[in-house]
C-alpha cells in the first residue's frame, strides 16, 4: 500500500486549487448577475460559505487525528463532489446558496488534510514542503481563474462539471496515494505539548496568521474598488493576480535554494515577508498611476511567499506529528476566518475614512503582527531550547 509522498501532496494541490478556482472569482457575478440577486445577498452567501470551510478545517485537522488522513480526506473529497454534482444539475436559487457552502466545507477539510499530511513527513525539508504545497496551490488558482472566464463565457454548467473533473482526479489520487503513514514514537517535540490544551505558542502563531491576512485580504477585495475609482480597468486589476502568480512561481525556488543552504534563512524569512508586506502598502499610499500598484503586488508577493508557507512548516517542526490535524487546522481556520472579515473591516475604514487610511491601517495592523510573532515564535521554540 502505498504511503502518501511529498510530490502527490504538492500535485494534490494542484488539482484541487485549479478545481476550486473554476469557481470562487464568479461566485459574486453569478449571485447578482445570473441570479439576479442583491451585492448585499451575495455577500451573506459567501459569509456562509467562509463559515462552511472555516467548520471544515476544523473537522478535518479533528478527523485527521482520530481517523488517520485517509479516511478524512476521502470523506472530504466525497462530500465536494457531492455537492459538485448537485450543482451541475441543479445551480439555481436557492440551491446554489446551500450546495456552495456544502462544496466549501469540503475542500476546505481536505485542504487541512494536505498540510496535516505535509507536516508528518520527515523524507525532505519541512519548508521546502510547504513551498511547494503553497506554489501547487497557487499555480493551480492561476490556471484556474484564467480558464474560469473563458468557460463561464461559453456556459456556466460547464464551470461546475470542469470543476468536478479536476476534483475527480483529486479524489482518484487520494484514493490511491494518500495512504497513512506510521508516527515514528521517538518524536521529541511530544514531550512538549499537553494535548489538552492548544500551546501558547501556536495559538500565538496562528493570532499572527489571521492579523496578517486582515491586511493581506484587502489586495484581493477592497483595493479593487480604488483602482476602478481611479479609471483604471478591472482587466488591469485581473493582470495584478497573473503577475503575483508569476512571481509565487519564479520566487519559490529561489526561496526553497535558501532554505536548503542557509540555516539563518529559517529564522528571518517570516519577519522579512511581513515587513514586505508593509512596504506593499505603503508603496501605494497616494498612488494614481497604475505602476504603483504593480510595484506593491510584486512586494507582497515576494512577501507571502516568505510568511504563508513558512508558518505551517515552523509549527510542524515544533509540534506532536500525532497532533498535527489539530495544529494545522487552526492555523487553516485562523485563515479562513480573517480573509472572511477582512474585506468587510476594509469596507467600513473605507466607508469613515479613505483609501489611504485603509493602507495606514494595514501597516499598523502589520506591525502589531510582528508582535506578535516575536512572542509566538519565542514560546514556540526559546521556551525549549
Amino acid at each position: 500500500m502505498r504511503k502518501v509522498s511529498a510530490k502527490s501532496l504538492i500535485f494534490g494541490a494542484f488539482l484541487e486549487s485549479v478545481g476550486a478556482s473554476f469557481i470562487w472569482p464568479i461566485n459574486t457575478i453569478f449571485i447578482h448577475n445570473y441570479l439576479h440577486k442583491s451585492l448585499a445577498i451575495a455577500g451573506i452567501v459567501l459569509f456562509f460559505n467562509s463559515i462552511l470551510t472555516f467548520c471544515g478545517n476544523y473537522l478535518g485537522g479533528k478527523l485527521f487525528d482520530r481517523l488517520g488522513g485517509h479516511k478524512t480526506i476521502v470523506l472530504s473529497t466525497a462530500i465536494a463532489l457531492a455537492a459538485l454534482i448537485g450543482l451541475i444539475f441543479n445551480h439555481n436559487w436557492p440551491a446554489y446558496p446551500i450546495l456552495l457552502p456544502i462544496l466549501g466545507f469540503g475542500v476546505g477539510s481536505a485542504f487541512t488534510v494536505i498540510n496535516s499530511f505535509a507536516a508528518q513527513i520527515d523524507d525532505v525539508d519541512r519548508y521546502k514542503l510547504f513551498n511547494g504545497i503553497y506554489m501547487g496551490t497557487n499555480l493551480g488558482n492561476a490556471i484556474g481563474t484564467a480558464l474560469g472566464g473563458y468557460i463561464a463565457g461559453i456556459q456556466m454548467t460547464l464551470v461546475f462539471i470542469a470543476n468536478f473533473i479536476f476534483l475527480t482526479l483529486f479524489f482518484l489520487l487520494v484514493i490511491f496515494g494518500y495512504h497513512d503513514r506510521v508516527i515514528s514514537s521517538k518524536n521529541v517535540s511530544q514531550r512538549k505539548f499537553v494535548k489538552s490544551g492548544i500551546h501558547p505558542g501556536v495559538g500565538l502563531m496562528a493570532l499572527f496568521l489571521g492579523v496578517s491576512w486582515l491586511a493581506y485580504s484587502q489586495w484581493s477585495s477592497n483595493i479593487s474598488t480604488h483602482l476602478t475609482d481611479l479609471g483604471i480597468p478591472i482587466s488591469k486589476y485581473s493582470l495584478l493576480w497573473t503577475i503575483n502568480a508569476i512571481v509565487i512561481v519564479l520566487v519559490l525556488p529561489i526561496i526553497n535554494r535558501l532554505v536548503e543552504s542557509r540555516v539563518w534563512f529559517k529564522r528571518i524569512q517570516i519577519p522579512l515577508g511581513v515587513i514586505l508586506f508593509i512596504m506593499s502598502f505603503v508603496a501605494i499610499i497616494n498612488a494614481r498611476v497604475y505602476w504603483f500598484f504593480v510595484v506593491g503586488m510584486v512586494v507582497l508577493t515576494i512577501g507571502e511567499t516568505l510568511v504563508y508557507p513558512g508558518i505551517p512548516a515552523l509549527v510542524s517542526e515544533s509540534t506532536p506529528k500525532s497532533e498535527a490535524g489539530r495544529y494545522q487546522s487552526l492555523l487553516s481556520m485562523s485563515s479562513t476566518f480573517a480573509r472572511a472579515i477582512g474585506p468587510l473591516v476594509g469596507g467600513v475604514i473605507v466607508e469613515q475614512g479613505s483609501y489611504d487610511t485603509l493602507y495606514l491601517s494595514a501597516i499598523g495592523v502589520l506591525i502589531v503582527s510582528l508582535i506578535i510573532l516575536r512572542l509566538g515564535y519565542r514560546e514556540l521554540i526559546h521556551r525549549y531550547d
